[in-house]
């Protein structure tokens, strides 16, 4: 187990100890011992007022996107480097003003074989601040094979249900990050790139509970003079020059060009990563005025749709797959913007074996099919509840009515004597058939439903009302020709079916 191991768990996460020191304490302990030492590490020192640009900046990303109140407590996540360092002291510096409580978060991922050397920096910081700190360490590699996920997006999912779990164990309710302006330019041309919309090309925002960024005004070049200029001592993570990884590329290859065009072109991107968020608010309201005309129960309405700004379609297409599960990216957006304009039927096919359909003006989006609905017996007579239909069905036997047709598609009359008990609900098999009321010949069921208007995402698991010979009633459709009421039929089976 490698050293400041609290322990580990692919998936799981264990929390490690949590320290408390008192002032005694943390000038022995800072006295007795050495830090491990990285390029451009500097002896502890403390001088608050020596560097003020990166706090005013702080500050000002605290006043403008609301970050903090007073009294709040925050776990911080600290991985050692120059951007988490400079967090702890900006925001510790911060507690006296806003009475904040803080606990620092480190996280070994078990990538680096010197990464106890992190943690060794960050302990001591949070002794001489005297803060509680809670660490713990993942096998990230493990998780990444396991998860069949890349190493970089495991370490992401790693980090926030540590750091989540952490301030759920402290009850803390935001959580600090240490992404810089710089990290912001980063993710914007990564998401250029990669084809992003509005939401991606933004970047990250200021504030997503419970993640708050106070560094997002400040380049990562500020934190590293905060740091040098104030003697706090940080690690450099050697993986930040491994140019194989994308996002490594853009900031050592591509950033240091732009800036030879505009050396201000990280401000420049951050400005129109501040622009773009304004105008995706712009479209989210826009979409919440047309929400309501344009949803209905079955889905969306088709043209009402089509009157809209493309863009405010493609907000309100993400809402419909959101609220199933399904996270669209910009390219099936667009896929299902080009079938706007046609009639339908048509289905569409989505990620994770998702669907779109348009059909008869609405378009759904609907998850996967489960298995069919199974077989329920029925009673001769009662009342019986099938959730896995949506249905509940009244069964009553009685002397033939004078008039045994109804206009009410759910509630049906059949001839009881030619009834083969037993009586079952179940679903529709492929391609399995009836005689429906009023036609000599066969039809299928599922042309049946389509000719009813059924929508096709619910034909799979229609109800049909089943005996021993085969279909009796598809439900809310037609009866069977074999079962329908005659002149010389003297008892029928009533059954109402009520849809829940």
């Amino acid at each position: 187990m490698p050293a400041g191991k609290a322990g580990s768990n692919v998936g799981a996460f264990t929390i490690g100890v949590r320290m408390r020191f008192s002032p005694a304490h943390v000038r022995a302990s800072a006295s007795k011992r050495s830090l491990p030492r990285s390029r451009g590490l500097l002896a502890l020192g403390d001088n608050p007022d020596k560097i003020p640009e990166m706090m005013e900046k702080v500050r000002e990303a605290v006043k403008r996107h609301r970050l903090l109140e007073p009294g709040d407590k925050i776990v911080v996540a600290v991985s050692g480097g120059a951007d988490s360092m400079a967090l702890l002291h900006a925001l510790h510096q911060l507690s006296r003003e806003w009475n904040l409580s803080l606990v620092v978060a480190h996280l070994n991922h078990g990538i680096r074989p010197d990464a106890a050397l992190d943690l060794e920096v960050v302990r001591e910081a949070a002794q001489k601040l005297g803060l509680p700190l809670v660490h713990t360490w993942v096998d990230v590699p493990a998780l990444a094979r396991a998860k069949k996920k890349s190493l970089e997006e495991a370490g992401r999912q790693a980090r926030r249900a540590f750091l989540e779990n952490t301030a759920r164990e402290v009850g803390a309710a935001k959580i600090a990050l240490g992404h810089t302006r710089t990290d912001l330019a980063e993710t914007i041309l990564l998401n250029l790139v990669r084809g992003a919309g509005v939401q991606g090309l933004k970047g990250f925002a200021p504030i997503a509970p419970p993640y708050i960024r106070p560094l997002v005004l400040c380049s990562r070049a500020e934190t590293r003079i905060f740091c040098q200029e104030r003697g706090i001592p940080y690690r450099d993570d050697p993986t930040n020059e491994d140019r194989r990884i994308p996002r490594n590329r853009l900031r050592l290859a591509v950033l240091p060009e732009l800036e030879k065009i505009n050396p201000k072109a990280e401000e420049a991107l951050a400005r129109a990563a501040e622009l773009l968020a304004e105008l995706e608010e712009i479209i989210a309201w826009a979409a919440g005025q047309a929400r309501g005309q344009v949803e209905k129960a079955a889905g969306l309405d088709v043209a009402r749709l089509r009157t809209l700004p493309p863009a405010v379609q493609a907000w309100l297409l993400k809402g419909e797959a959101e609220r199933v599960g399904l996270r669209l990216e910009k390219r099936h957006l667009d896929k299902l913007l080009t079938v706007l304009p046609g009639d339908g039927p048509k289905e569409i096919v989505l990620p994770r074996k998702f669907r779109a359909w348009l059909y008869r003006g609405t378009l759904r989006i609907v998850p996967p099919p489960g298995p069919r609905p199974a077989l329920v017996p029925l009673p001769g007579e009662g009342t019986v509840d099938l959730p896995e239909f949506g249905l509940r069905l009244h069964l009553t036997r009685s002397l033939r009515p004078k008039d045994p047709y109804t206009s009410d598609p759910w509630k049906a009359h059949v001839d009881a004597a030619k009834l083969e008990l037993p009586l079952a609900i179940r679903a529709a098999k492929t391609g399995e058939k009836l005689r429906p009321l009023g036609l000599h010949g066969t039809k299928k069921v599922a042309d049946l439903l389509a000719e009813a208007g059924i929508p096709p995402w619910e034909r799979r698991s229609w109800p049909l009302l089943c005996d021993a010979r085969g279909v009796v009633w598809v439900v809310g459709v037609r009866i069977s020709e074999d079962h329908k009421v005659t002149p010389s039929t003297t008892e029928v089976l009533r059954v109402e079916a009520e849809r829940r």
